[in-house]
C-alpha cells in the first residue's frame, strides 16, 4: 500500500509542477505520468482523469495540513489555518479555480467554513440561512484573493475579512432600525 502512496504522491508533484507551466487542459495525462517516471498505464490504475488526481491532491493535503492543527481552535482562527494552506499552495488553487466545472475547491473548504460560520452565528435562530449567505460570500472572497497578483498574508487577509463582515453587520443594523 505504501507503493501505491507513493506513486499517487509522485503523479501529484508531476501535476502541481506542470500547472505551474501550463493551463490543466492542456496537460496531457502522458505528460503528468512521464513527469513522474511512470507510465500513462500506472496513472489510469490509480486515476481515472486529472480531475480526479486533483481531487485526491486537495483531499489528501488539506486532510494532512488539517491534522497538524489544534482541535480546540475555532471560527476566525480556523479561517487563518485554512488560508495558510491555500497561501502556501496558491499556484496550484489558482491553477484548479481555472478548471471548468470543477468546483472542488469549495467543496473541500466548504465543511470548514461551516464550521467556522457555526460558531460564529452560534446564537441565531434561523442560522441556515444565514451561514448559506456567508458561505456564498466566503467562497468569492477566496475566490478572489487568490486571484490577486499578490494576496495578503492569511493572517491579513482574514483580519480584514472580519473586520468587514462587523463593519457590514453593524451598518446593516443601523439601517434596519
Amino acid at each position: 500500500m505504501a507503493r501505491s502512496e507513493d506513486t499517487r504522491k509522485a503523479l501529484a508533484v508531476s501535476l502541481k509542477t506542470l500547472m505551474g507551466k501550463y493551463p490543466f487542459d492542456k496537460i496531457p495525462i502522458g505528460m503528468i505520468a512521464g513527469g513522474a517516471g511512470l507510465t500513462r498505464k500506472s496513472f489510469y490504475y490509480h486515476f481515472a482523469n486529472k480531475t480526479e488526481l486533483v481531487n485526491w491532491i486537495l483531499d489528501t493535503e488539506f486532510q494532512e495540513y488539517l491534522d497538524t492543527t489544534p482541535e480546540e481552535e475555532e471560527g476566525w482562527e480556523v479561517m487563518v489555518m485554512l488560508f495558510g494552506y491555500l497561501y502556501k499552495e496558491k499556484a496550484f488553487c489558482r491553477s484548479i479555480l481555472g478548471i471548468p466545472g470543477n468546483a472542488y475547491l469549495g467543496r473541500i473548504m466548504e465543511p470548514l467554513l461551516m464550521k467556522c460560520l457555526l460558531d460564529i452565528f452560534d446564537e441565531i435562530s434561523d442560522r441556515d440561512g444565514y451561514i448559506s449567505f456567508a458561505l456564498d460570500a466566503f467562497l468569492a472572497a477566496i475566490c478572489r484573493w487568490l486571484s490577486e497578483d499578490e494576496p495578503e498574508r492569511p493572517e491579513v487577509f482574514v483580519k480584514k475579512l472580519r473586520s468587514r463582515v462587523i463593519r457590514l453587520s453593524e451598518r446593516c443594523l443601523i439601517t434596519l432600525r
